[in-house]
C-alpha cells in the first residue's frame, strides 16, 4: 500500500480541475486531419463527444504510424496535416459539439541519425538524459523515467527549463489551434511531478476545460496509481481481465467483479492502437488471438457505468454494434443526469461462461454472447433485477417486455408476444433502453 500511495501527498494538494468526462472517444488513429474533418460531425450523431487525432508535431519522416511518435520539432505542426488543416478540423468538430484530443509525445525525440548529436530545433545535448537501458524489474522506477525507450529514443529531461518551456509552447500552440485536451504518450516514462506540471499548465491555458489522460502501462516497477491523482490513465488492467474472459476458454462470469483500475475516469478499451496486431504485432499487452473477441470486449466497455471508452475508428466503421453502444452509453448518461437508476449490475443468469447480461438499473439492458452458437431460453426469470417494463434494442429496434407474474418477473415478450425468454445470436451484442410500454403493446 505504501508503494501505491507514494508521492500522493504533493499531488492531492492541487487536484486536476473537474471537467465533463467524455461519453466515448473516437480514435482517428493515423488519419489525415482533412479526412477527419470530412466525417467528424457524423461521429457526433453517433454519440461520441471527443475525437482523438494523431500527434501534430513535426516528426520522423516515413509513412509508418510510429514515426509520428518520434518528434523532431515541437513548434512546427506537421503531423497528419498542417496547422491550417488542424484548425479547420477543430473548427468543424466544435460546430457539431465534438471536442478534440491530440496525442503529445514529450518523453523522447527521434532516433533518426539525421539528428545525431541532439540537433533538434530549440534543444541542446544537456536537455537529454544520458543513454542507458530500461530495467523493468529492478524494484524502482529510476530507469523507466530516465533511460532511453527501446534503447534508442533520446530521453528528454523535463527538469531542464529549455525542455519545459518548449513543450509548454507546443501545448499552447495546439490550444490556440482549437485542441481541447491531450493524451500523454509514454507518461509512465516521465516523473509524475513533471507530468502534473504540464496538466496544471493545460488547466491554466484552457480555463480548466481541458480533458486529458495518460498512457500508463503497468509493469513490475510501475503501476497506474502513481499517476491517477494527476489525470485519467489507460486501463490495461481491465483490458487484460477482459482478454482472459472473452478469449477461448475464458469465462465472462469473471467480469461480475472485474480486475480494473479503481478510477471511474480510466480510459477503457477492448483494443487500442498499441494492442492492435494489425498495427503493432509485437506489443506485449492485451493482444487477442481473435479480433472478434476484442471487439466484443469493446462492446462491453461501452455498456459499463464506469470508465471512458475509446474505440478505434476502423472498428467503429466495420462492427455494427459499436456505434450503437455509444448511443446506449449516451442514453444512460442522460438518464443518470435526470436522476434515474442506471446502476451497473452483471446478472448471474443464462450461460455465464459465454454470455454476459448487464442491467443498467431499470433503464437499460446489455447482452453479449461470445459463443459461436446462439443462446436460446424459452423462460427467463428476472425477479431479482431492477428491470421492468418495455425495452427497445437500439440496432434492430425489436422490443422486449419484462412483466410481473405473481411474485416473479419474467421476459414475456422477445420481439413478439408469441414468445418470451431470450434469444441471442452467436458473436453478437445487444443494447436495450427502456421505453414507454405502449411501444411493446403497439408493436404487433
Amino acid at each position: 500500500l505504501a508503494r501505491l500511495l507514494a508521492g500522493f501527498s504533493y499531488l492531492l494538494g492541487s487536484a486536476a480541475i473537474a471537467v465533463d468526462q467524455p461519453t466515448a472517444i473516437f480514435h482517428a488513429h493515423d488519419e489525415s486531419y482533412k479526412d477527419v474533418t470530412a466525417y467528424v460531425c457524423r461521429v457526433a450523431t453517433q454519440g461520441y463527444t471527443h475525437i482523438q487525432i494523431a500527434p501534430p508535431q513535426k516528426s520522423n519522416e516515413g509513412p509508418e504510424w510510429w514515426n509520428l511518435y518520434q518528434p523532431v520539432d515541437y513548434l512546427t505542426t506537421d503531423g497528419r496535416g498542417t496547422a491550417a488543416d488542424l484548425k479547420a478540423l477543430t473548427t468543424k468538430a466544435h460546430s457539431c459539439g465534438v471536442k478534440v484530443i491530440a496525442d503529445v509525445v514529450f518523453n523522447h525525440m527521434s532516433s533518426n541519425p539525421k539528428y545525431a548529436g541532439f540537433a533538434f530545433p530549440g534543444l541542446k545535448p544537456e536537455d537529454f538524459h544520458p543513454k542507458c537501458d530500461i530495467n523493468y524489474n529492478d524494484g524502482n522506477t529510476v530507469s523507466e523515467r530516465r533511460c532511453w525507450l527501446n534503447g534508442d529514443l533520446p530521453d528528454l529531461d523535463q527538469t531542464q527549463s529549455t525542455v519545459k518551456d518548449l513543450q509548454k509552447a507546443h501545448l499552447k500552440l495546439l490550444v490556440d489551434n482549437g485542441v481541447d485536451g491531450f493524451r500523454f504518450d509514454a507518461a509512465k516514462h516521465m516523473d509524475p511531478k513533471d507530468v502534473k506540471a504540464y496538466i496544471d499548465y493545460i488547466n491554466t491555458i484552457t480555463n480548466g476545460q481541458g480533458w486529458n489522460y495518460l498512457e500508463v502501462i503497468d509493469d513490475n516497477d510501475t503501476n497506474a496509481y502513481m499517476y491517477t491523482p494527476i489525470a485519467a490513465v489507460t486501463d490495461f488492467v481491465l483490458c487484460e481481465a477482459m482478454k482472459d474472459a472473452f478469449s477461448f476458454g475464458g469465462s465472462l462470469s469473471s467480469l461480475r467483479l472485474p480486475r480494473a483500475i479503481s478510477d471511474s475516469r480510466s480510459v477503457t478499451f477492448g483494443i487500442n492502437h498499441d494492442s492492435d496486431p494489425e498495427t503493432n504485432p509485437i506489443f506485449p499487452k492485451c493482444q487477442y488471438k481473435d479480433r472478434g473477441d476484442a471487439v466484443l470486449a469493446s462492446a462491453y466497455v461501452l455498456a459499463r457505468e464506469s470508465g471512458t471508452p475509446i474505440i478505434l475508428g476502423k472498428d467503429n466503421l466495420r462492427i455494427a454494434y459499436l456505434p450503437i453502444g455509444v448511443q446506449f452509453r449516451a442514453a444512460m448518461r442522460e438518464r443518470q443526469a435526470a436522476g434515474r437508476n442506471t446502476r451497473e449490475n452483471v446478472l448471474a443468469i443464462g450461460d455465464t461462461q459465454n454470455m454476459l447480461v448487464m442491467e443498467r438499473g431499470s433503464e437499460g439492458l446489455f447482452i453479449v454472447n461470445k459463443s459461436a452458437s446462439a443462446f436460446d431460453a424459452s423462460v427467463m426469470d428476472l425477479t431479482l433485477t431492477n428491470l421492468e417494463g418495455c425495452y427497445r434494442e437500439l440496432r434492430t429496434n425489436f422490443t422486449a417486455a419484462v412483466e410481473r407474474r405473481g411474485s416473479n418477473k419474467y421476459i414475456t415478450r422477445w420481439g413478439t408476444w408469441q414468445r418470451g425468454g431470450m434469444h441471442v445470436q452467436g458473436r453478437d451484442a445487444l443494447y436495450f433502453v427502456r421505453v414507454p410500454f405502449q411501444e411493446c403493446t403497439n408493436a404487433d
